[in-house]
């Protein structure tokens, strides 16, 4: 009799545990960040988040470096419910949903704080009733980073912009924006980028300190001329798929956990690590130009025929969210 309690004993134990690991339900994260950098500590304190918020039945488990595929692989996986989870930037979510890509034209905002409000409290309700149609719940805003120029000279006002050959990644945004201020946009990748300063085929090569100085890019093109030209936001995701499986309490668990992250707190975090990076850059031999308010100006004047271009690519799609950001800059600070 003894030996029957005993192996009910055990068997009573055995179905805990498989009962337990049954409730605990594994979500992986897709991610092109390395884990030693802003986005990786993100990503980590979202998944100690989503632990705790779903009391451990929930349990992330990220990707970090593309181990999973490039983001726009990575975003449409997630899209059919193959990925649960991922960082992604808001390019690749307009290849989703096009429109979205408005989100980031450059030079919209007078400040970062103003953006940070925009979407927050003008933008998130509609990037995510666009993209749950295509399949993905947009959790919060990341962040990107600040766009700056570099080459091998200063480039300070919007005069010497024009006809130099600039390396981009080629969309519509990029290519439009380039031609509006004058410029020759050369489709680059980032990989290619060094060589293609080093032989002449591009004379700039505009992009974030975290690319920038990582890569080495720094060495070829040593002066970066600080005129923020572009603003990277970024947004977490989940599959709606695996949204629309999950009980309301881990639906609304997965949300408080994404609540924690504010456009403002992303960006100090983001934007502390540039200026981080942008000191080894000085230290380094590095040159830094600043450029004159009266530049900025200059600079932004070419600005609205490209914007206005931008939104009748998108016809009414594009009219909506360029009122939204339109009241949102209204009725935030500069």
């Amino acid at each position: 009799m003894a030996l029957y309690k005993t192996l009910a004993a055990y068997g009573l134990m055995a179905m805990t545990f498989v009962s337990g690991a049954q409730a605990e339900t594994v979500l992986k994260l897709a991610t092109v960040a390395p884990e030693k950098t802003p986005w990786g500590a993100q990503i980590n304190r979202l998944a100690e988040a989503v632990a705790e918020e779903s009391e451990g039945r929930l349990k992330v488990e990220p990707y970090f470096n593309s181990q999973l595929g490039t983001e726009n692989d990575t975003l449409a996986q997630l899209a059919r419910g193959r990925i649960e989870m991922g960082l992604f930037t808001v390019s690749a979510g307009a290849q989703q949903a096009p429109e979205i890509g408005l989100m980031q034209l450059y030079g919209l905002y007078d400040s970062n704080d103003q953006r940070a409000c925009v979407q927050d409290n003008y933008l998130t309700d509609e990037i995510r009733e666009r993209l749950g149609s295509k399949g993905v719940y947009f959790g919060s805003w990341a962040e990107v980073g600040n766009g700056w120029f570099t080459a091998d000279r200063p480039v300070r006002s919007a005069d010497e912009l024009k006809g130099l050959k600039v390396g981009i990644s080629v969309n519509k945004i990029n290519s439009a924006y380039w031609r509006a201020m004058g410029a020759n946009p050369v489709p680059v990748s980032p990989g290619e980028a060094a060589s293609a300063l080093s032989t002449g085929l591009i004379d700039m090569y505009p992009t974030v300190y975290t690319f920038y100085i990582p890569s080495g890019l720094n060495k070829v093109a040593p002066i970066v001329t600080e005129y923020n030209y572009s603003n990277g936001p970024g947004m977490w995701a989940v599959s709606q798929r695996v949204m629309d499986r999950m009980s309301e309490e881990d639906q609304a668990a997965m949300k408080r956990a994404l609540e924690r992250f504010t456009s403002k707190g992303i960006m100090d975090e983001v934007f502390a690590f540039e200026d981080m990076l942008r000191q080894m850059h000085i230290k380094g031999g590095g040159q830094v130009v600043e450029v004159t308010d009266e530049e900025i100006v200059r600079f932004r004047d070419k600005l609205p025929p490209f914007w206005a271009e931008m939104t009748a690519e998108y016809g009414a799609d594009g009219e909506q969210i360029m009122k939204l950001i339109e009241e949102g800059k209204a009725n935030c600070a500069p």
